[in-house]
C-alpha cells in the first residue's frame, strides 16, 4: 500500500441503504511493506453462512482469476461474474471467498446493487465513512483513485441493465469488480471467460446443508436416505434445501414425512409456465414458501384461537412486508402506527390515509398503550418458517429479497394493488406530524416509503394511491429531511394546489404547505422561489395572526434562512434581531427556539464579518446546549464547530483546534 493514501488501511463494509451492520472488533491485517497492524473494524459484511457447504470449485476459480499474475506491465483491473437463479447461492460464495482471501485486499467494498437506489445509498455510505461529501460520485472518484488492490462486490445486480451497472463503476483500471446477477447478460461486462454460472450443489454437499438446516446433530442412515431423497426432489437446490430444513426445524413436519407435503404440490411445480429446467431460474423456490403459507393458511382455520390469531397475524404481515423495502423492517413503524394522533389534521373534509388504516394488528392497552402480542406472535410464525430473518438489532427484520418477490408476485394485481396501498397508509399512519420521531427511525421509514412508491412508478400503477392530504405533507416533510428534496417538491406541491382549492389560499394548513415547499426550495437551491413563498407566507401570518404568533415569528425565521443564501446580509440581520428579541420576550433565553434563533443570528454575523459580535452569540449558543442538551447531542456539536468557524476568522487558532478536536471525536465516536 502506498505511504501517500490518506485513507490507508484495510476496511470491511456493508453498505445498505445507508445502514452499517454493528458487529464484534475483529482482525483485519493490513500491508505497510512488510509491517502488519491490526485494525478494529466495527461496520462488516455479513459473515458466510455457518451452514455453508461445498463449493470448492468456484472458490479455487475466483482465487485463480484475482491472484494470476499477468504479463501486462501495468496491472489491469480484473472483472468477474457469478450468475445463476435466485437463491443458488452466489452471494454466500462470495463471502466465503473474501472470508478466505481479505488479507490480500486492501479494501473490501461490498454494494447491494438490487437497484439504482441501493447502490447510491451505499455509495453514499462509502463516502460519508471516509469523510467525503456524501455524493455517490465522490465516493466513486475516490475508490477509482486508489492505487491499491481493492475489490468492489457488486451483490445482486439483478434488476439493472449491464450498461446501468457498468455506470457505477469507478474510473480507471485499477482495483477488482465482482459481480453476482440472476442475469446472465452481465457477462458483456466481464466476458465469458471470466465468468462463472453457479448451479446446483452436489449431492453430498447438498445433504450436507440439509441436515444442517434441519439442526440434526447426528444422523443415521435412515435419516441420511430421506434427506438423499429430498435434496434430488429439490434438485440440490440450495434455497429450497435450506427453506426445507428450516421447515423440518420449525416442527411443521418431519425428514421422513416431508416429501408427502411435497408430493401434493408436484404437478403444480413442474407444469409451472416458468420452469425449464432444474439449472434455469423457475418456481421450486417459490413453491416451497407457498408450502409454508399454506401451512400457515391451514393453522388460521385451528380451532385453537391462540394458534389462529398467530397465524392470521402472519398472514397479514406477509401483505404489507412484501411492499416496504426488504430490510429494516422495525417494529417501530407499527407501534407509531398504533398510537398515531391524527385529531391533528386541520379539517375532517381533506381526503386521509388515517381513515384507511387497518387496525387488526394495532390493537391498544387499557393503559393507551399498543398491545403488540398479536404482531410478535405473527413475526414467530414467519420467523419459523424461514420468511423473514433477525435483522441487525432488536425487533428489526428483514426479507430476502426473493421471498420479498415472491410476497409480490404470489398475488394477483387486484390483491397487489390492496397491499401496497395498505402498507402506503401504515407508513404514513407511523409518521408524526411533529418533528418529535428520532433521527434513525425517519432514516429508516424514508427507505420504505421510497421502496412503497417505487412500486408505482415500476408497474406503472401510479393511480394505486389518490390524493391523501396527510400522507403527501408527512412524506413530503420526511423526504425534504431526509435529503430527498426533489422528490419533496412534488408532494408538496400537489399538497399546496388541493389546499388552495378545497381550504381556500389564506387558511392556516394552506400557508404551512407553502411554507414547508419554500423550505423545499431553499434545499434545492431555488432561493428566488422560495423568497417569493417566504414573503407571502410573513406578509399573510401578520394580517390574520399578528406579529407576535409562534407561527408568524417562524415565518419570519424561515425568511432570513431565504435571505441569507441570497446573500441578503442586511435583510437576513433585521429579521433575525426581530425574532431573537421576540422569542426572548415571549419563550424564554433559554427555550430551543430561542436558541436556534440566536444561532442564525450569529451565522449572519459571520457571513457579514461581525466575527466579535458572532463570538459573543455563539458562546452563549453553546453554553446553553451544554446545559440543556447536554455535550454529545448533535445540536450542541454543531454550536461547537460554528464557534470553532468564528475563532479561526478571529485568528484565535489555538481555541479553534481545542474545539475541533473535540467535535470530530464526537462525531466519530457517535456516527462513525
Amino acid at each position: 500500500m502506498s505511504g501517500g493514501s490518506s485513507f490507508a488501511g484495510a476496511h470491511h463494509f456493508v453498505a445498505r441503504d445507508n445502514t452499517f451492520i454493528e458487529a464484534k472488533t475483529v482482525n483485519i491485517h493490513n500491508n505497510y511493506g512488510n509491517r502488519t497492524t491490526s485494525v478494529g473494524v466495527n461496520s462488516l459484511m455479513p459473515n458466510p453462512s455457518t451452514r455453508f457447504t461445498g463449493r470448492t470449485e468456484a472458490i479455487a476459480k475466483l482465487k485463480r482469476h484475482f491472484f494470476t499474475t499477468t504479463n501486462d506491465a501495468v496491472e489491469k483491473r480484473k472483472f468477474f461474474l457469478l450468475y445463476g437463479m435466485g437463491g443458488i447461492g452466489k452471494t454466500q460464495i462470495c463471502l466465503k471467498f473474501v472470508e478466505e482471501m481479505h488479507k490480500s485486499f486492501s479494501q473490501v467494498f461490498w454494494v447491494d446493487a438490487s437497484c439504482s437506489g441501493t447502490i447510491m445509498q451505499a455509495l453514499k455510505g462509502i463516502g460519508l465513512s471516509y469523510g467525503l461529501d456524501g455524493s455517490p460520485e465522490s465516493a466513486l472518484w475516490w475508490i477509482g483513485s486508489l492505487k491499491e488492490t481493492y475489490i468492489m462486490i457488486f451483490d445482486n445486480a439483478d434488476v439493472l441493465s449491464p450498461a446501468a451497472l457498468e455506470a457505477y463503476f469507478p474510473p480507471g483500471m485499477g482495483g477488482n469488480i465482482l459481480i453476482t446477477s440472476r442475469n446472465s447478460a452481465m457477462m458483456t461486462l466481464t466476458s465469458s471467460e471470466n465468468s462463472l454460472e453457479v448451479t446446483e450443489m452436489e449431492e453430498r454437499d447438498a445433504i450436507g446443508l440439509l441436515l444442517k438446516a434441519s439442526c440434526f446433530k447426528s444422523s443415521t442412515s435412515h435419516v441420511q436416505i430421506q434427506a438423499s431423497k429430498i435434496v434430488m426432489k429439490l434438485f440440490c437446490f440450495p434455497l429450497a434445501i435450506d427453506q426445507a430444513g428450516a421447515y423440518i426445524a420449525s416442527g411443521a413436519t418431519t425428514i421422513g414425512d416431508y416429501l408427502e407435503k411435497y408430493s401434493q404440490h408436484q404437478e403444480t411445480l413442474l407444469c409451472h409456465p416458468e420452469f425449464t429446467g432444474a439449472s434455469k431460474y423457475n418456481k421450486t423456490v417459490y413453491e416451497t414458501w407457498e408450502l409454508s403459507y399454506k401451512e400457515i393458511h391451514q393453522r388460521a382455520k385451528s380451532n385453537d384461537s391462540c394458534k389462529a390469531n398467530a397465524a392470521n397475524s402472519a398472514m397479514l404481515l406477509l401483505e404489507l412486508f412484501p411492499f416496504f423495502h426488504h430490510e429494516g423492517i422495525t417494529e417501530e413503524i407499527f407501534s407509531y402506527a398504533a398510537l398515531q394522533k391524527d385529531a391533528k389534521t386541520p379539517t375532517s373534509i381533506l381526503p386521509l390515509a388515517s381513515s384507511l388504516l387497518d387496525q387488526r394488528l394495532l390493537p391498544l392497552c387499557g393503559s393507551g398503550t399498543w398491545d403488540n402480542f398479536l404482531f410478535r406472535e405473527g413475526i414467530r410464525i414467519l420467523l419459523s418458517f424461514s420468511l423473514i430473518r433477525r435483522g441487525p438489532s432488536d425487533n428489526v427484520y428483514a426479507m430476502h429479497p426473493l421471498v420479498h418477490s415472491w410476497g409480490k408476485d404470489r398475488l394477483n394485481l387486484t390483491e397487489r394493488k390492496k397491499c401496497c396501498l395498505k402498507a402506503y397508509v401504515t407508513l404514513s399512519c407511523s409518521l408524526r406530524w411533529d418533528a418529535g420521531q428520532p433521527y434513525g427511525f425517519q432514516r429508516i421509514l424514508v427507505t420504505h416509503v421510497r421502496a412503497n412508491m417505487e412500486y408505482f412508478k415500476a408497474e406503472g400503477n401510479q393511480n394505486i394511491v389518490s390524493y391523501m392530504d396527510d400522507a403527501y405533507a408527512k412524506f413530503g416533510r420526511l423526504l425534504r429531511e431526509q435529503g430527498y428534496s426533489k422528490d419533496a417538491e412534488t408532494l408538496e406541491i400537489k399538497v399546496l394546489d388541493e389546499r388552495n382549492k378545497i381550504l381556500g389560499v389564506e387558511h392556516p394548513d394552506t400557508m404551512f404547505a407553502m411554507a414547508n415547499l419554500a423550505t423545499t426550495y431553499q434545499n434545492l437551491g431555488k432561493y428566488t422561489e422560495a423568497e417569493k413563498l417566504g414573503i407571502q407566507v410573513l406578509d399573510a401570518r401578520k394580517r390574520i395572526l399578528g406579529v407576535e404568533h409562534p407561527d408568524t415569528i417562524f415565518a419570519m425565521a424561515n425568511l432570513a434562512t431565504t435571505y441569507q443564501y441570497l446573500g441578503k446580509y442586511t435583510e437576513a440581520e433585521k429579521l433575525e434581531i426581530q425574532v431573537l428579541d421576540a422569542r426572548y420576550r415571549i419563550l424564554g433565553v433559554e427555550h430551543p427556539d430561542t436558541i436556534f434563533a440566536m444561532a442564525d443570528l450569529a451565522t449572519t454575523y459571520q457571513y457579514m464579518g461581525k466575527y466579535t459580535e458572532a463570538e459573543n452569540m455563539e458562546i452563549q449558543v453553546l453554553d446553553a446546549r451544554n446545559r440543556i442538551l447536554g455535550v454529545e447531542h448533535p445540536d450542541t456539536i454543531s454550536a461547537m464547530a460554528d464557534l470553532a468557524t468564528t475563532y479561526q476568522y478571529l485568528g484565535k487558532y489555538t481555541e479553534a483546534e481545542k474545539l475541533e478536536i473535540q467535535v470530530l471525536d464526537a462525531r466519530k465516536r457517535i456516527l462513525g
